[in-house]
């Protein structure tokens, strides 16, 4: 069984550690597409394309 003593500290380790931290460049948007041209390819601005390409093995 659990007492109060051992829930604190899992909430206090819980919160102890950061899980993850994005990076994000600065980046300067000079162009866009419309929208239905944003809205087949996920994005309106071309910088930010990058279609998935899976990697092959020969």
């Amino acid at each position: 069984m659990s007492t109060n003593q051992d829930k604190e500290v899992l909430e206090k380790q819980s919160f102890s550690y950061q899980l993850a931290r994005a990076y994000i460049p600065w980046q300067r948007y000079t162009n866009r597409w419309d929208q239905l041209e944003g809205l087949t390819k996920g994005t309106i601005f071309p910088e930010l394309y990058m279609p998935y390409q899976p990697y092959r093995t020969p």
